[in-house]
């Protein structure tokens, strides 16, 4: 990829709220179910105004791991 492109992927950090990421890119939803069972159901479910550091710590998943996944980095 060259620059421009990589600059207009949004970056997340850990104080970036999931609806903030939900809604920068739809996509994730899946990434978040199918990876971490996260967001599908009641037991799962997380507050949309929860930072992605906090629904980690809430759920047991390493901030780095999440974040990364979110980024869509491996």
């Amino acid at each position: 990829m060259n620059n421009q492109t990589n600059a207009k992927k949004a970056r997340f950090t850990a104080q970036s709220t999931m609806l903030e990421c939900l809604t920068a890119d739809p996509q994730l939803g899946m990434v978040l179910m199918r990876d971490f069972h996260l967001g599908g159901c009641r037991n799962c479910g997380f507050n949309p105004h929860d930072s992605i550091e906090s629904v980690a710590q809430q759920n047991g998943i390493p901030t780095e791991r999440l974040l990364a996944a979110m980024n869509r980095e491996a």
